[in-house]
């Protein structure tokens, strides 16, 4: 196929993309005016690596199921969703158990 020797800005522009969003989902959370949870999301999506290998145990499974293209990306949404979620909540147990030891 066809090879541009030029350098790509693609890389920097869509990691500066992310941070922005990432930055305007944090302070969305704050303030009610700004959708804070898809800002975050749409970050999150962004910083993924883009041409990264698929994990054959992560993708197989689903695809062997029989379910339809609707009911896979559904899947895959609440999947993501549950990782954030548990993101989240490893981070907020970590900041409770930093506090409790600053406060002894």
């Amino acid at each position: 196929m066809y090879h541009d020797p030029r350098p790509s800005f693609a890389p920097p522009v869509r990691t500066g993309a992310a941070i922005l969003c990432l930055f305007l989902g944090v302070i969305g959370l704050v303030l009610p005016l700004i959708p804070g949870i898809p800002l975050l999301i749409i970050g999150g999506l962004l910083l993924r690596r883009r041409h990264g290998a698929p994990r054959p145990d992560a993708t197989a499974p689903i695809a062997r199921t029989g379910l339809s293209g609707l009911q896979q990306f559904e899947l895959q949404f609440w999947l993501l969703a549950r990782r954030i979620t548990t993101a989240a909540e490893s981070i907020r147990l970590a900041h409770r158990r930093r506090a409790r030891q600053r406060d002894r």
